[in-house]
């Protein structure tokens, strides 16, 4: 008797050790007023999908909640461990619980004849569930962080904003070089991911921005899956409570012909595709309206060169062309600061690698504070939005 209380018991701790597992996440990117994506990873391929609840004083379990599926051309996916969840179709200025799940694919033995197994999931019986708040489609203040150059120094930056009310922010701006270069996803969940997730990113929004070093090793080609946006780019407009904010891909620093690329880098061509876009954007009138802000990893005047001096050939003439009201940029590892001139008509402000931008508008002004570890050195400057 004992020897088969003995098997059953092994037999359950081996079925609870291989059941699927959610790993790392979930985080919340590429949000506006109406939509949102939700990203996790789990060890093993799954079929998953976001179950969403609107505000109330109801439980969770309290009646069916619609499900948003991992899907692409008219298939749900179920045969990665990295699940995008595009959820359509919400209300502006509205705070939602979510749950998670993924549901394993044991057997994908043919056409569409799929075993799935166990289910892993966010907990919302004993623990409340995650929230997200989508953005207003009405112009409303607007409290945003900025980080840049960590280079996987993750315990820095959670030590860095130790102080930090994220509860408080709408969003945060990872504005490039999170990364010494992508060689793995396990880099990049060690690096910064994890420790996003740990402070603030279940529920507040994070946007990436690329920085040089992103562009960098063999899993480099894969960060977008990490980071997905609607246009398919690292460069994008994101619109947030009446502000345009332009994401500038910068990519490298260097000339594309220079040994340290190995023959891989084509960013000269890649910064004239933004101009080309910048240009389209101006002459349809998805810009203007708003007053916009700048994230651009390398800054154009405050370094000599190459990338900053095409970035001051192609990028920089079109920005000149939007009233731009700030730009925002990393790369030297020092703080900088350009004053508007006639090479570059706006202000850019430069965040070093040991102090982090907490960033809120209020009666036409971007205000923003500069602070170093443990709140040291602290700065403040106040912009005009245009």
């Amino acid at each position: 008797m004992m020897r088969i209380i003995s098997m059953m018991a092994m037999l359950m701790l081996s079925l609870s050790t291989f059941a699927i597992k959610i790993t790392h996440g979930p985080y919340i990117c590429d949000m506006d007023s109406t939509s949102a994506t939700i990203v996790w990873f789990t060890d093993k391929p799954g079929l998953s999908w976001v179950e969403i609840a609107e505000p109330g004083d109801d439980h969770f379990y309290g009646k069916e909640r619609p499900k948003y599926f991992a899907k692409a051309r008219g298939r749900k996916l179920a045969n990665d461990t990295l699940h995008r969840v595009r959820i359509e179709g919400l209300r502006p200025n509205c705070q939602y619980r979510y749950r998670i799940f993924s549901k394993e694919v044991k057997q994908w033995r043919w056409n569409n004849n799929i075993m799935y197994g166990d289910i892993a999931s966010s907990a919302v019986y004993r623990h409340e569930p995650y929230t997200f708040k989508t953005f207003s489609c009405q112009p409303k203040d607007v409290a945003f962080l900025i980080l840049n150059d960590i280079h996987e120094r993750a315990a820095d930056m959670k030590e860095m904003c130790k102080d930090i009310d994220f509860s408080k922010l709408d969003f945060v701006v990872l504005n490039g070089d999170m990364s010494n270069y992508v060689g793995s996803s396990d880099q990049i969940f060690k690096g910064y991911i994890d420790t996003c997730v740990s402070m603030f990113a279940k529920n507040i929004p994070v946007f990436l921005n690329r920085g040089n070093h992103e562009t960098r090793g063999a899993f480099a080609d894969r960060l977008w899956d990490f980071f997905p946006t609607r246009n398919g780019e690292f460069y994008r407009i994101q619109h947030v409570n009446g502000i345009d904010f332009l994401f500038i891909d910068s990519g490298e620093d260097k000339p594309d012909s220079d040994i340290e690329y190995s023959e891989v880098s084509d960013f000269d061509a890649y910064r004239l595709q933004q101009m080309a876009w910048l240009k389209r954007v101006q002459q349809k009138g998805r810009i203007g309206k708003y007053p916009v802000v700048v994230f651009c990893h390398i800054p154009p005047l405050l370094q000599k060169w190459h990338g900053c001096y095409h970035l001051n050939e192609t990028i920089l003439p079109e920005l000149n062309k939007m009233n731009v009201s700030v730009m925002f940029s990393g790369h030297l590892h020092r703080n900088g600061y350009q004053e508007p001139g006639d090479v570059q008509k706006f202000p850019n402000l430069v965040n070093g690698n040991v102090s982090y931008l907490l960033c809120r508008s209020h009666n036409g002004k971007l205000e923003v504070e500069r602070a170093e570890m443990n709140g040291k050195n602290k700065r403040k400057f106040t912009f005009d939005l245009k």
